[in-house]
């Protein structure tokens, strides 16, 4: 969420502050979270909400953002909002915020674009364009990063000369961007094997990069800012609040509580270096990749000084009588409470097994 901000208390002069909403959502609970540039802060919202709150685990992503935006209501004039291609959400803003500009994060739509890629790959008689697949994605990078915000026509051209490109057919691609912007093609690239015209792998490409939805939702997308701060402060919060145990409603708030505080702390750590200077890198193998690589920096160490402040609070709170101490929190009704409970004892006797007893 792109942000002017109202008060001086967060941003210094001249910054360009975003922030970006994204709910880590469970089929239970939810807790609506956020991120800030380019302070990269973390805003854990005060209020988690339960699916039965809001019809549905389906809407709960739609609410988290309706309680984000009032939350920052009066703190914040949002000027710009990134989030995933959510419909629901899409048509609220475009309803409820007429003056915010809404952008897509990019990293979501190239990876659906690399989910129907692959599948098209799969398919007789496609598979010379499996070499091809991450050239395509790199490009959708590369026409949203390489084009001015604001000319969504000029994306969406670039976008769409991958389709000729492919075929080797660099001039006449009409539109705002008519020609390649390549030099000529010397060496390993001249000799990639090039997508025959009029095969079924052209035809299925050509269908997927014009897409109209598609085409009309990469228009859209940031070239600058993206969601996978929010992204990496929900794998923090997995850290903190493993999905294999079920905790309270005010335990779970709690540790996401944790989590903000910890990601604050960290959230801007330098890479690490060798005794000569030089940065550090790993290489891991992600699942997503296939088989594929990627490198990442390797970051100093964390540090946990939130600890000795939350530790002071606790002595402090312990001092104070019982009267002063914070109340505790009113939790909203358990996704349990509103189903009808049957009587025990008929529920034995209607019980049945699928499997023969003796």
């Amino acid at each position: 969420m792109g942000i002017a901000t109202k008060r001086t208390l967060i941003l210094k002069k001249g910054a360009i502050p975003t922030v970006f909403p994204r709910v880590g959502t469970s089929a239970v609970g939810q807790l609506s979270t956020s991120t800030s540039r380019p302070a990269r802060s973390a805003f854990a919202m005060r209020e988690r909400k339960r699916s039965n709150e809001c019809g549905g685990s389906y809407h709960m992503e739609l609410e988290g953002l309706k309680r984000m935006v009032a939350f920052f209501e009066d703190i914040l004039e949002i000027g710009t909002l990134v989030t995933d291609r959510h419909r629901q959400i899409a048509k609220w803003i475009r309803e409820n915020m007429p003056y915010t500009k809404h952008l897509y994060d990019i990293w979501h739509v190239a990876k659906s674009v690399g989910k129907k890629l692959k599948a098209i790959c799969k398919l007789k008689g496609c598979e010379d364009l499996k070499a091809w697949q991450q050239s395509i994605i790199n490009h959708l990078y590369w026409a949203v990063v390489s084009s001015t915000q604001d000319d969504a026509e000029l994306i969406v051209d670039k976008w769409k000369s991958v389709e000729r490109h492919v075929l080797n057919l660099h001039r006449g691609h009409g539109g705002k961007f008519p020609t390649c912007a390549h030099k000529t093609l010397q060496g390993r690239a001249r000799k990639k094997k090039w997508i025959k015209p009029s095969s079924l792998s052209a035809v299925k490409l050509e269908k997927l990069v014009t897409d109209k939805r598609l085409c009309k939702d990469i228009g859209k997308l940031s070239a600058v800012h993206q969601t996978s701060n929010v992204e990496g402060f929900h794998s923090l919060i997995i850290q903190f609040a493993p999905k294999c145990y079920v905790y309270s409603y005010t335990g779970m708030l709690c540790r996401t509580l944790l989590a903000g505080l910890h990601y604050n702390e960290n959230a801007s750590r330098h890479t690490a270096t060798t005794k000569a200077g030089e940065q550090r890198f790993k290489i891991r193998y992600p699942k997503y990749k296939a088989g594929g690589h990627v490198v990442k920096k390797i970051l100093v160490e964390a540090t946990f000084s939130y600890v000795d402040d939350l530790m002071r609070e606790v002595v402090d709170l312990c001092k104070k009588p019982s009267a002063d101490r914070p109340v505790q929190l009113e939790e909203p009704p358990t996704l349990s409470s509103a189903m009808e409970k049957p009587d025990k004892a008929e529920a034995i006797k209607l019980h049945a097994s699928r499997f023969k007893t003796k």
